[in-house]
């Protein structure tokens, strides 16, 4: 699900989009725009470009990270996971 957008627009400068959907696509749009809380067709797609354009720097970051350096791991790290995943 989609929260709410993380940037907040000050201006106006904005590009506009124009996307003609089929009534199925736009039926599913309409109930997942609903589903996320989402007022406008246009909130909704900002939301989502927005989310890609972050998981997108995401997996940059853990790709970079991928050839190290690596801290050693506690023996207790699966305990301290598990703990903290369920609350205890």
């Amino acid at each position: 699900m989609l929260g709410k957008s993380a940037f907040a627009w000050q201006n106006n400068a904005m590009s506009e989009v124009t996307i003609h959907l089929p009534e199925p696509l736009d039926a599913t749009l309409m109930e997942q725009m609903k589903d996320t809380g989402a007022k406008t067709k246009e909130e909704y797609l900002l939301r989502l470009v927005e989310f890609d354009c972050a998981a997108g720097a995401l997996e940059r970051i853990l790709t970079d990270r991928m050839g190290g350096p690596f801290a050693p791991l506690e023996a207790d790290w699966k305990d301290r996971v598990r703990s903290n995943a369920v609350g205890a």
